[in-house]
């Protein structure tokens, strides 16, 4: 299988490059859909329902309840579904932030890439881009919250819990994307995958 998985915080440019690699033959998924689809009814009450709190909430039931590679296996079976009337180059996951699915993807011989930015430049993106569902955030809330997908919080099982500091730790590529230019990041990352 050739499979590439894209992690990094939110906000980092995960999305931009997944984009990037779909637009050239890759078949792509975002476990962070996934959990975010699922969020928005679980907190349907709240007003933020897919704050990163919310998210990490929903991304901790759903591991408990159908195990820690659901939405990787949700993933596969997406691709194999499409691959039926489509041919691909492989599958791209996107906002891969477990264990489990890192393991795979590496287990796979395939690549995992870390999108990094800096604190302030993602909490710009986010404050001026919000999705419905979230809410304006200082740094440091937006730190805060992050810390729930960092590492493994207590109260639950290790296994199913995000623990982004293993992911960046695992990471076959770095690709910085603090610029101010889109055209910048674009460019810098398809010389860095090799693909025009």
């Amino acid at each position: 299988m050739n499979i590439i998985g894209v992690a990094g915080l939110p906000r980092s440019g995960k999305d931009t490059l997944a984009e990037i690699l779909m637009e050239n033959g890759y078949f792509g998924v975002s476990l962070g859909d996934i959990v975010r689809d699922e969020s928005k009814k679980r907190h349907a009450d709240d007003p933020q329902p897919i704050s990163v709190k919310n998210m990490t909430e929903t991304s901790n039931y759903l591991r408990t309840k159908h195990g820690a590679d659901f939405a990787l296996k949700e993933a596969l079976t997406r691709y194999e579904k499409a691959k039926q009337t489509t041919e691909y180059i492989g599958l791209v996951v996107f906002s891969v932030r477990a264990p489990v699915e890192a393991d795979f993807i590496l287990k796979n011989s395939g690549k995992l890439i870390w999108v990094d930015a800096s604190d302030e430049v993602r909490n710009q993106r986010a404050n001026s881009n919000l999705r419905e569902g979230e809410a304006e955030l200082s740094v440091e809330e937006m730190k805060a919250q992050e810390v729930l997908q960092e590492k493994p919080q207590p109260g639950l099982p290790k296994e199913v819990q995000m623990d982004t500091s293993y992911v960046k730790s695992q990471a076959s590529i770095v690709i910085e994307n603090n610029g101010n230019s889109l055209e910048d990041f674009v460019n810098n990352a398809k010389q860095v995958l090799e693909i025009s």
